[in-house]
């Protein structure tokens, strides 16, 4: 997110009362005026002030929105096409929804790293106690009893060693990891960089897609409602993907329609739609009715990827307390084992 940028909840406020203004027949520049009165000190009353301004110079919405610097380029170009399509008060609407999800999973997704960090941070002083602190202490009982013990006693604390060392190395990667993903997120570069990496990765790469696809759906949606014919929608649609798979699955898409295809069953051959859905769109496109059903379909991607994304959150904790429960445990046992083989001769 760049430096200025309104947040995911401060957009989804303001396309929400915007919509609601239009709706009752308040002029945009008004209804930015009146956003200003009512925000506050803030960014929000910042971009609404800057929106006004530009409004009265004679710009649309959109231009006010892009103009204002503050507002993303995809709610900015969505808008563009809710102008196109002389529906504005819907995509303001739609846009509202969508940054309001976007805001619950940021939220969900912080407050899942906390515990996460936490755990990872008290996990690394442990083990770096252990390994540092209690190990040579343990190694050096062993050695004054070297001559009753067994040779099993060493090699159950070189073990030791080597568990524990792997198990910080793995814990202070982690964190690093996590750390570094949290300073990237604050960039719009770094932002870019983590979403191509979470195309790539096995866990994300599935609802990265489906968020993709949902927000193509909808903007296909909005450019074939305008009017435009259905090359047109495809090559404007496109360029507000970001997702590099998909681009180019929409590249071979595009080639296909100059063959004289249309796009409907170019988007079925292409799989950028699963088959159910892509023979959905077909249907949808017979009837004349292709924006209608491509709407409903990011409705369906957008609920798919936030239910896949919730899962996968909620999934971290468990596993990575298992992991780091499992490192301490087998340390700690590794150490121990040779203190219950002294008492036992000792016994």
């Amino acid at each position: 997110m760049a430096k200025n940028e309104l947040n995911s909840l401060a957009v989804s406020a303001f396309c929400e009362s915007m919509a609601m203004m239009l709706e009752a027949g308040i002029q945009p520049d008004e209804a930015a005026a009146l956003l200003a009165e009512d925000s506050g000190a803030g960014q929000l009353q910042q971009a609404a002030r800057s929106m006004q301004k530009s409004l009265l110079l004679g710009e649309s919405l959109s231009q006010a929105a892009k103009t204002c610097g503050m507002f993303p380029d995809y709610a900015v170009r969505m808008i563009a096409a809710g102008e196109v399509s002389g529906r504005t008060d819907s995509v303001l609407r739609s846009l509202a929804r969508h940054y309001a999800s976007q805001d619950q999973l940021q939220k969900k997704l912080k407050s899942a790293v906390f515990y996460p960090g936490v755990l990872l941070g008290l996990t690394a002083v442990i083990l770096a106690v252990l390994v540092a602190k209690v190990l040579p202490v343990f190694t050096g009982v062993y050695q004054s009893l070297a001559g009753s013990l067994a040779g099993s006693s060493y090699g159950y604390i070189r073990f030791a060693y080597v568990v524990g060392w792997a198990a910080l190395a793995v814990t202070l990667l982690l964190a690093a990891a996590l750390a570094a993903g949290l300073i990237f997120s604050r960039s719009t570069s770094g932002a870019h960089r983590l979403a191509r990496m979470f195309e790539v990765v096995p866990f994300t790469a599935s609802a990265a897609r489906k968020l993709a696809v949902a927000r193509l759906a909808s903007a296909l949606s909005l450019f074939l409602a305008s009017g435009v014919d259905a090359d047109t929608a495809l090559t404007a649609a496109s360029d507000m993907v970001e997702h590099q798979g998909l681009r180019a699955q929409l590249q071979a898409c595009h080639e296909e329609m100059q063959k004289g295809k249309g796009l409907s069953t170019a988007l079925f051959e292409q799989k950028v739609f699963e088959p159910l859905y892509g023979r959905m769109l077909i249907s949808g496109a017979r009837s004349g009715q292709a924006d209608t059903v491509l709407a409903r379909l990011s409705q369906l991607f957008t609920q798919d990827a936030q239910a896949a994304m919730y899962a996968l959150i909620d999934s971290i904790e468990p596993i990575l307390a298992a992991f780091l429960t499992l490192a301490v445990g087998v340390t700690l046992l590794a150490v121990m084992l040779p203190l219950i083989g002294i008492l036992g001769s000792i016994g």
